[in-house]
């Protein structure tokens, strides 16, 4: 069968569908993700790698530096969501839809989705280590990250020495989905690529669209598609016509 056509017709027929978005979900709209060929992470900064850089310990031990990298690099202002944030904004209204993302740029809120579980934070707003009060991002790079308190705010994601404190609830999630669909992730990195693991292949179907293969390409219960993630979500919206 048309892999689009079983597409379609998992998601039609499917109760409680969860969704999985990684790195390139976020680079269809022009965001660098970190370990492709030309990421992020293939480059130093100011002497680091980006797994130093950002990881709570630099971020104490070299605040100045991190905010600058955050401010020169993985600064999501004027970016927008893109072809696929817009077609999952818009399922939601019809089909029993929850996300969870990797990325940390607000993009699927942005396009209107409303069901969004932000696995390693957002980039929107920071805390103040000390007092705990909130300030955007862009507060921030205007005022400095001193708080009044004493403290230092600190961005609202999980930086890499640090746990994921959310990955229990994505694995409740993943136990509870009868479809899984997996856009723009390899699957390779952990505890992420540990949800399909605990959603289980046996009796339940996922779909894959990924440029590249995953380990699960040959599964008997797995679609995979590799192609752009827009252009294939446009053509399964069509072919469910909601």
């Amino acid at each position: 069968m048309n892999p689009l056509i079983k597409a379609a017709e998992l998601l039609k027929n499917s109760k409680n569908i969860l969704i999985l978005t990684g790195a390139g979900m976020s680079t269809e709209s022009g965001l660098k993700d970190f370990r492709s060929k030309d990421g992020l992470g293939s480059s130093l900064y100011e002497g680091y790698y980006p797994e130093d850089l950002l990881s709570r310990r630099f971020f104490y031990h070299n605040t100045a530096l991190f905010y600058q990298y955050l401010k020169e690099k993985l600064n999501v202002a004027g970016f927008s969501p893109n072809k696929g944030h817009l077609t999952l904004a818009k399922w939601e209204s019809t089909l029993n839809i929850n996300i969870i993302t990797q990325n940390i740029d607000m993009l699927h809120q942005k396009a209107g989705s409303k069901n969004v579980l932000e696995l390693h934070g957002t980039l929107a707003t920071c805390t103040c280590t000390n007092c705990h009060q909130k300030r955007s991002l862009h507060e921030i790079f205007k005022a400095g990250y001193s708080c009044l308190c004493g403290g230092v705010f600190k961005p609202d994601i999980v930086l890499y020495d640090e746990e994921v404190s959310l990955i229990h609830q994505s694995f409740t999630m993943a136990e509870e989905a009868d479809l899984l669909l997996v856009l723009g992730t390899s699957l390779k990195v952990y505890p992420a690529a540990s949800i399909p693991e605990v959603f289980g292949l046996k009796n339940k179907s996922m779909i894959i669209i990924n440029r590249d293969p995953t380990p699960y390409e040959h599964h008997y219960n797995v679609t995979e598609i590799h192609d752009g993630i827009g252009a294939t979500l446009e053509k399964i919206n069509k072919l469910l016509n909601i």
